[in-house]
């Protein structure tokens, strides 16, 4: 009986110990914030895949558009298919399109807004 409380003791303080020393490697390993970053390579929005559209609105005085969409994923937005008004990061973006239009666009999270940051007609 000694025998058994004895090695159930020591499997413990080991399992314990085990659990103390795997949580210390995963604090120092996740310390970043000496590591120079200079040759890190960032994607590109414009490498970010485009989102297929059909604008239903168009208000350049507010800088937004409608669109109904399918499915967005970018850098900073996923969402399911829907139709949506959106800010525009650029009033230059609605010049050319126009309700109706068959669009490629991205969004982007900027400043917590779902923002179209490249808005294009797309050729039929």
């Amino acid at each position: 009986m000694k025998k058994s409380f004895l090695n159930l003791v020591a499997v413990c303080g080991l399992s314990i110990l085990a659990v103390n020393v795997y949580a210390e490697q995963g604090s120092k390993g996740m310390d970043m914030a000496g590591m120079k970053m200079d040759s890190m390579q960032v994607k590109p929005a414009s490498a970010t895949a485009l989102s297929d559209g059909e604008v239903k609105a168009v208000d350049k005085e507010n800088k937004s558009i409608t669109l109904k969409h399918g499915r967005i994923k970018s850098a900073t937005v996923e969402m399911g298919a829907m139709t949506m008004q959106f800010a525009v990061k650029d009033k230059t973006l609605l010049s050319n399109v126009k309700a109706g239009d068959k669009v490629k666009f991205t969004v982007e999270n900027i400043d917590g807004i779902a923002t179209v940051t490249t808005l294009s007609v797309s050729k039929q």
